[in-house]
């Protein structure tokens, strides 16, 4: 079905001492011809979210079709192999610490006995080479401990981004491995990315503006401005990025007809509310002489677009028509 667009609507606005603002002159228009080619709707940004520990998934909160925004989380993985290592090491820290304290105490009184001449200086030279010791392997373990700390915060798995999850590859339970994926997310706000024929290369530029429509949701078509077009071909298609006025809320794979253009024309085009619809039969209110006469004109199909219609038959340039509602002086 050729889709046609506004080019320049050129309506004379005559001056009339019965309806100055209801009046108009008809006059023909330049067009623009479309016809919708198939395209697809593709995610403009990709990610997948990737366990980095080997564990099991006990927590999972999102499912497909969820939007997510960037840093929340979307799966935990708990290795219970951590727990019991960081047990363990603070055990130990409690232990070096005790030994630290105490041996802290027995070295003040040493140097007590030392300034009076009663304890040995190598013997206080060596009780504080070994407090350093103790202090140094204590800071040792408190670090390893940090490090399995954060190990086990790796288990939270993130959304890189704001996006929407298009597939979950796991079930609370699984047990997965580092670099396993766990999730799908794909980005779809504003941005999108079509991939059109190859032989309809030549009417997309970078900076170009072009119509898209969804016909599995409505006939409303959409202006969008081309950000990128790639230079390699995707399986015998071009794919180009564009950003979608208003954003676009559609899913990943969905058919999108873009509007290519096939050529201009003349037309009579006239604003919608000045046709008026009765028993199926379209009218236009003409003025003839000083009388209004309802005369049946034909329209193209579709009907309306951009809030116009098309006459096909029943007025000629140099017609004037009025209003619906419109009496007769």
């Amino acid at each position: 079905m050729i889709r046609f667009a506004l080019a320049s609507l050129a309506v004379c606005l005559a001056s009339s001492p019965i309806a100055a603002t209801q009046t108009m002159t008809v006059e023909e228009s330049i067009v623009t011809d479309y016809r919708p080619v198939v395209g697809r709707i593709e995610a403009s940004d990709t990610a997948m979210a990737r366990s980095r520990l080997q564990g099991i998934v006990t927590q999972l909160g999102i499912d497909e079709g969820d939007t997510v925004k960037a840093g929340d989380v979307v799966a935990f993985i708990a290795d219970d192999t951590i727990a019991p290592q960081i047990n363990a090491i603070q055990s130990r820290i409690d232990g070096l610490t005790e030994q630290v304290t105490q041996q802290e105490a027995d070295l003040a009184r040493a140097e007590k006995l030392l300034a009076d001449g009663f304890y040995p200086k190598a013997r206080y030279d060596q009780e504080a080479a070994a407090l350093n010791v103790m202090k140094s392997n204590r800071a040792s373990a408190i670090e390893e401990r940090r490090s399995l700390v954060a190990r086990q915060g790796e288990g939270y798995v993130r959304a890189p981004a704001d996006s929407r999850v298009t597939d979950v590859s796991v079930v609370e339970g699984s047990v997965v491995s580092p670099g396993q994926v766990i999730a799908t997310l794909a980005t779809l706000d504003g941005l999108v990315r079509l991939s059109l024929p190859e032989r309809h290369l030549s009417y997309l530029s970078e900076g170009g503006e072009i119509s898209i429509r969804l016909p599995a949701r409505d006939d409303a078509i959409r202006t969008a401005r081309i950000e990128k077009v790639y230079p390699a071909l995707k399986d015998g298609a071009v794919v180009a990025d564009a950003v979608v006025e208003g954003g676009l809320n559609a899913l990943v794979g969905e058919r999108a007809d873009v509007l290519a253009p096939v050529g201009d024309r003349r037309a009579i085009i006239l604003p919608q509310e000045y046709v008026t619809t009765r028993y199926g039969v379209d009218f236009v209110r003409v003025k003839i002489g000083d009388r209004y006469v309802d005369a049946p004109v034909v329209l193209a199909e579709p009907l309306v677009a951009n809030g116009v219609y098309e006459v096909l038959s029943g007025l000629r340039p140099g017609d004037v028509i009025v209003l619906p509602g419109t009496k007769s002086s």
